[in-house]
């Protein structure tokens, strides 16, 4: 017997061996595999039978049947083209309509698709969840079904592609946009297991963390984001977002996470809009910057109701309320739903004496959102200057039920009770107003006036000061109060400075310009008197006080 020239295999050897055959036959015949290579079959076969078919329609001289089988290539390959145009657009631009537009022009070549069918309630589902996320309000019933529906949708999705990670972003969203975090997260993280380098839902993921307080993690995630997608503009729009809403607010790393993205879509409205705030934020405000960001955002959303909003809060800080007001009812007419835009609009037709108007307003915004202690407390505010107190105690009462706790009611309450005469009423409520909250100018403005009543002259004041060193916005309310008092005490040194400041800070101020013509009148200033009567009658030419301040002038030597 001839021994075999080759070594013997050892059994640990065969076995090795015998795992790595094992292993190829599994990987061969795995349901991936066997999916990967039915797809590859199906495109050869569809590749030779299109052959097939047209080199048959030519030998029997049939060219209708070639024509045939090239339209419906056409159609598939047009369809396609649709379809990717529309996630394009929702997955860049966020831009659900037109994106649902193309879908549907996809589906109108091959309503039977079952990807394109898939794709359609996904919009349809987003659609639902970008309402629910830019209320201001609390969603109504029309509204919570929508959320419902497009939960039912992300159900389909999941079942019809259980391994796709978009059913899971979709509930994820709509859960967010519910407030329901902990779903939220729980959903998004499952679609990242499912695809770990989905940047958008990462990104998602990253809003979800920032609306639950979690900063930090919010940063983290938006951040996972853009390593996996250096062009995922949402991500850098949400950095500039927290960034802006820091308490460490700086502008220029706030405007830097703006500009990126604006850098990857300088058509991106929702950019320029936030940039526009940007500039609303900084100290001292810059409302030219400010306001062709918010027209940039416009240009490019024509119905951007927020944009609106923000070119009326640019005109309305600067006094300038017809202009403010036109903007706001601009807001309304795009969406009458737009609760923010009825209350800011009622307060700028109550700083226009506009009352009634105002009173309109503020009922609309509280049919809108019933238990908002805010509108009814501002709406109460109202009453008071009409005098209506009865009412006005009623709201204010029914706000301190909803917010017991909130500084400004009690100072409402305060002021009525001053009106009526209950001064000590007046002061305990006061007081327990400015325990609530130490820096409240107003509430020290309001105590001062108390004082004055009761001629406590020193402490008012001092409380006039509080007031001045407790707020950034409109001093001059307060510098023309404290000159007034000052004036009739014929303290015109003391009346002269806080007018001269009220001036400088806010120089279309009428008032002020009036009280510096009286006290120039009572020092005999004649030429300063005269130019500060000029100044006041450019802004109030018809006012009754003119013709008696000519003549006073007149009469100095």
């Amino acid at each position: 017997m001839v021994e075999d020239d080759k070594p013997k295999e050892s059994l640990e050897e065969l076995v090795t061996r015998q795992n790595e055959v094992l292993s190829k036959i599994s990987k061969y015949f795995s349901p991936d595999e066997e999916e990967s290579r039915r797809a590859r079959l199906a495109k050869v076969i569809a590749k030779a039978g299109s052959i097939l078919i047209l080199l048959v329609s030519g030998i029997i001289g049939s060219g209708e049947l070639g024509i045939w089988v090239i339209d419906q290539y056409k159609l598939r390959t047009l369809a396609s083209d649709y379809a990717e145009v529309g996630k394009d657009l929702l997955y860049s631009e966020n831009n659900v309509e037109v994106s649902k537009k193309f879908i549907g022009k996809a589906l109108e070549l091959r309503p039977d698709d079952a990807e394109y069918l898939q794709l359609d309630a996904y919009i349809d589902g987003m659609s639902a969840i970008r309402d629910l996320y830019n209320l201001d309000r609390p969603y109504n019933s029309a509204e919570l079904k929508r959320a419902h529906e497009a939960l039912a949708k992300s159900v389909l999705l999941k079942t019809q592609e259980p391994d796709a990670p978009e059913p899971y972003i979709l509930r994820g969203q709509i859960y967010a946009a519910l407030k329901d975090y902990d779903r939220a997260r729980s959903m998004l993280k499952t679609a990242i297991e499912i695809s770990p380098t989905n940047d958008f839902a990462f990104m998602r993921l990253g809003v979800v963390a920032y609306s639950a307080g979690e900063r930090e993690q919010a940063i983290s995630h938006l951040n996972t984001a853009i390593n996996l997608n250096p062009k995922s503009k949402w991500a850098y729009l949400w950095l500039g977002v927290i960034s802006s809403e820091s308490k460490k607010f700086d502008t220029d790393t706030t405007l830097k996470w703006f500009t990126k993205a604006l850098e990857i879509d300088p058509r991106f409205d929702l950019a320029h809009y936030n940039i526009a705030w940007n500039y609303l934020r900084q100290k001292p405000r810059n409302y030219v910057k400010a306001e062709k960001s918010f027209r940039k955002a416009l240009a490019l959303n024509p119905d951007y109701k927020e944009a609106f909003y923000g070119l009326a809060m640019t005109y309305g800080y600067q006094n300038k309320y017809k202009i403010a007001h036109s903007y706001l009812s601009r807001a309304i007419e795009v969406d009458p739903l737009f609760l923010t835009a009825w209350k800011w609009r009622a307060i700028v037709n109550d700083e226009m004496k506009a009352y009634d108007k105002s009173l309109d307003d503020f009922s609309q915004a509280i049919k809108l959102d019933p238990a908002n202690s805010n509108i009814y407390m501002r709406r109460a505010r109202v009453f008071t200057k009409k005098k209506l107190y009865n009412e006005a105690m009623e709201d204010l009462l029914l706000a301190k039920s909803f917010n017991p706790k909130n500084p400004r009611i009690s100072f409402y309450l305060a002021r009525i009770y001053r009106d009526l005469g209950q001064v000590d009423a007046a002061l305990s409520t006061i007081n327990k107003t400015i325990e609530l909250k130490a820096k409240y100018a107003d509430a020290y403005s309001l105590r001062a006036e108390i004082k004055v009543s009761q001629g406590d002259f020193a402490n008012a004041y001092s409380d006039f000061q509080k007031a001045i060193e407790s707020t950034s916005y409109r001093k001059e309310r307060f510098l023309n109060k404290r000159a007034s008092v000052y004036f009739e005490r014929k303290r015109f040194q003391e009346a002269l400075t806080d007018y001269l400041k009220v001036t400088k800070l806010a120089p279309q101020d009428a008032s002020a310009w009036l009280g510096l013509t009286k006290i120039y009148i009572q020092l005999n200033q004649k030429l300063k008197a005269q130019s500060s009567l000029s100044e006041f009658i450019k802004m109030k030419p018809n006012d009754s006080n003119v013709n008696a301040l000519r003549q006073q002038i007149r009469s100095i030597e």
